[in-house]
């Protein structure tokens, strides 16, 4: 039996940024090329220095890269994995952001890919209650955050889809249907709608497009870059949890997840624009509200670094109308003005979170107002786009969405600029 690693090696391209170590808890150290080297960062919220490390900031970055809850323990029990380091050790090869994560004595290969289709992929999908992860083959190390159902695909310019073999980088995340949470129905097609609303609204957004044969919304990853070559570089990113040096099972902020103030804090310090990017940040709050997405967390915010044009606040993703479904919490993910009931917010309240936010209360009033003014338009002409595309039963969640969105879009933007 092939002896198990206790270590692995993390590599950024072609050069090894560190080691991780299997102990408890998890221990990581830079290796001395990278902290003398030309292209030496932090991971995250790691300090750069010498020497092991086994910090809450360590647990926060690698934890961070895994998926969450069901799907962490279908992991746990499908690959014998319970402990981080195992975790690791099993599928986060190719993760988010630029950082890979190879056993010692190997290193980055190059990109390999296996062509498929969308009827392949369906069918391989249907009736099955494992994770999307298993459509790759075993050995594969695909590791997406987050608690909902996903797995990692190629897309190139022949529109083919393609799995990436080992820790290939992927172009695009399919999401299908949420299966293992009672009675949501169609959440590929109601993200794939509200995702399309936020960018025809006016906020940079992951592109989208919502896939028949699977019934899955499938994403453009916006931290993964085509060289002229054709080629794919991984790029920098990391969650706000992960700068925040918090796991992610303190994602809310009533867990003591970052709130509002401290997003608003962490965008002024890593971002190049934090103008822009504080206004972006104001006007997702503004249109998760709207749009019903009680699930907006601090996880659901990134920072990365793109080749000229620096450290940025990411397109948003993971957007769509919790709301819809009986059985999700009806409170919203972070405290606005110290409510987290949409219901009962209001211009008070707004005055408060200009007040946490360090903003003019008349400037979140203006654009609340503006977003409320785009929403109606947006969220029929994304509705109209993907429409054609979904079954009934999802064209009727389509009109049920559509008919939310106005009618909350309508009463809690009349009392926020009240």
């Amino acid at each position: 039996m092939q002896q198990r690693p206790d270590r692995l090696d993390v590599y950024y391209g072609s050069d090894l940024v560190g080691i991780v170590h299997d102990s408890a808890p998890l221990a990581f150290e830079y290796a001395p090329g990278w902290l003398n080297g030309t292209r030496r960062m932090s991971l995250a919220a790691i300090p750069l220095q010498a020497g092991r490390q086994a910090t809450p900031e360590v647990q926060a970055f690698f934890e961070n890269l895994l998926p969450e809850g069901e799907l962490r323990n279908y992991l746990a029990t499908q690959r014998k994995a319970s402990t981080l380091f195992s975790q690791l050790l099993e599928v986060a090869g190719d993760t988010a952001g630029a950082f890979m994560m190879l056993a010692p004595g190997h290193t980055p290969e190059p990109p390999r890919y296996e062509a498929t289709s969308w009827q392949a992929i369906a069918a391989r999908l249907t009736g099955r209650s494992a994770s999307a992860i298993d459509l790759h083959e075993k050995g594969s190390r695909i590791s997406l955050a987050g608690a909902q159902d996903k797995t990692s695909l190629a897309i190139f310019d022949d529109g083919v889809p393609r799995l990436p073999k080992g820790t290939s980088p992927s172009t695009h995340i399919l999401k299908p249907d949420i299966r293992r949470v009672a009675k949501v129905w169609h959440s590929a097609a109601n993200e794939a709608i509200v995702m399309r609303t936020a960018a025809l609204a006016g906020l940079p957004t992951a592109e989208v497009f919502y896939e028949t044969h699977t019934q899955a919304c499938v994403v453009r990853r916006f931290d993964r870059q085509v060289h002229p070559d054709g080629t794919l570089a991984r790029l920098v990113q990391y969650d706000l949890c992960q700068l925040a040096g918090i796991a992610s099972d303190r994602k809310y902020e009533k867990e003591g997840g970052p709130g509002l103030a401290a997003c608003a804090a962490l965008i002024r310090r890593y971002s190049m624009q934090p103008a822009v990017d504080l206004r972006h940040l104001v006007r997702w709050v503004f249109f998760n509200l709207y749009v019903g997405n009680n699930d907006s967390h601090a996880k659901n915010l990134s920072i990365y670094s793109v080749p000229g044009q620096g450290v940025t606040l990411t397109p948003f993703y993971d957007l769509m109308c919790t709301r819809l479904y009986p059985g999700l919490s009806p409170e919203f993910a972070f405290a606005i003005g110290g409510e987290v009931r949409p219901g009962e917010m209001g211009a008070e309240q707004l005055v408060l979170m200009a007040r946490q936010l360090g903003m003019q209360p008349h400037f979140l009033a203006r654009e609340a107002a503006d977003m409320a003014d785009r929403l109606p338009k947006a969220i029929d002409e994304a509705a109209q786009a993907v429409a054609p595309a979904l079954k009934p039963s999802a064209r009727i969640l389509a009109e049920r969405l559509q008919r939310f969105v106005h009618s909350t879009t309508t009463k809690l933007a009349a009392r926020l600029t009240a």
